[in-house]
């Protein structure tokens, strides 16, 4: 496709040295750059910037003249355009629409984003959500940080330990750390210890989300060891009835219809461990269920006597999880029922960034991308 090449200058005479602030109009060289711009009558449009080198009378040093609308090989205007159509296509079909390069197209991100990183992390966050992600499927795992009042992404950071967290709220400084009152987190131990030390004034709650999945693991255990009626390989290797009806099982009693809940006691009523377990799970929920701290708590202690009277060995793994969280779980209802969902909607629209992308190895580039695609909205 034929291009539109139109020579630009600066039409100022006396420019300001940047390096003593004296006025100076002594021109040593001109050189001509190449600069991308935006396509005009759908033509690929680049600027030759005839560039002045400049030679200060009062301190003798030289400087090439610099002009806002320049940014390195492309414009302004351009480089606003290309990173919000990065927001949804890849960088390299962004590079092919405005036939720039690759790296040069990256580059501009990784500049834009850092931009808007920092002026992120410099407000006053109060409630900050934490969670991990991996670049690949399974592989190199990061710590993801937003910010819970208006889901924005604050920061990447590599690994998904106590040591990763530490970095960045140390990086953050005391005085950012101390205006955090609320933090959530799934179930990490290193998380928990990374909070305690660089935030110990603040509440942790444990979403809601991973709390869930802990309770129903224990009824899913039961489900695995009642439904195998036949050796592995063989078929049918479970009861149909029971397997098929396992979603219906881990759901709210107050969330199945009529003919889900019939179909549901028809499996409980042949199976009376399973329907054990079921009252056991329901019982978890009424914990996040309460109206406050205080009946959580006999919740809590209500489902520790069921499970003592049952005597069901899936479950005790589940008691001892609530044991060494209860204070992170019944926090729930003292911070105002404020969960992770913000961050995982986040984690989604990540999902579909690596998907288009087939993965990241590169942990910049990635942390680029996730800046620019989690804006954040206010509540």
């Amino acid at each position: 496709m034929e291009r539109l090449v139109v020579a630009v200058s600066d039409l100022r005479t006396v420019v300001r040295c940047p390096h003593c602030g004296f006025l100076t109009a002594r021109v040593r060289d001109r050189r001509w750059q190449r600069v991308h711009d935006l396509p005009h009558g759908g033509r690929p449009t680049v600027l030759v910037w005839v560039r002045r080198l400049f030679v200060c009378g009062n301190c003798d040093q030289r400087h090439t003249e610099s002009h806002p609308e320049m940014w390195g090989r492309v414009t302004r205007r351009l480089a606003l355009r290309m990173v919000r159509d990065a927001q949804g296509v890849s960088i390299k079909a962004v590079a092919a629409r405005y036939q720039v390069s690759w790296w040069l197209k990256m580059r501009t991100v990784r500049v834009w984003s850092g931009e808007i990183e920092a002026r992120r992390r410099r407000r006053r966050c109060r409630v900050l959500l934490v969670d991990e992600t991996s670049l690949r499927r399974r592989h190199r795992y990061v710590t993801v940080i937003s910010d819970g009042e208006t889901g924005a992404v604050l920061g990447v950071v590599r690994h998904r330990d106590s040591a990763a967290l530490g970095r960045f709220l140390q990086a953050q400084g005391p005085a950012w750390c101390r205006g955090v009152k609320v933090v959530v987190s799934d179930g990490s131990e290193a998380y928990r210890a990374a909070i305690g030390r660089w935030l110990p004034d603040t509440r942790h709650v444990l979403d809601r989300f991973h709390v869930a999945r802990w309770f129903a693991q224990g009824l899913i255990d039961v489900r695995r060891r009642i439904q195998r009626i036949g050796d592995v390989g063989s078929r049918p290797a479970f009861d149909p009835e029971i397997f098929r009806s396992r979603y219906l099982q881990q759901m709210r009693y107050d969330h199945l219809t009529d003919d889900q809940a019939a179909r549901l006691g028809k499996v409980l009523a042949r199976e009376p461990e399973l329907e054990r377990a079921w009252r056991m799970l329901q019982h978890l929920y009424g914990i996040h269920l309460a109206s406050d701290d205080q009946e959580a708590n006999q919740a809590v202690a209500a489902f520790l006597e069921l499970c003592r009277e049952q005597g069901i060995v899936e479950f005790l793994p589940t008691v001892d999880r609530l044991l060494d969280w209860a204070d992170e779980i019944v926090a729930f209802h003292t911070c105002g029922r404020i969960t992770n969902g913000r961050l995982e909607g986040r984690m989604n629209k990540l999902g579909v960034l690596k998907r288009i992308a087939y993965g990241f190895t590169n942990l910049p580039n990635f942390r680029a991308r996730a800046i620019l695609t989690n804006p954040g909205v206010p509540s």
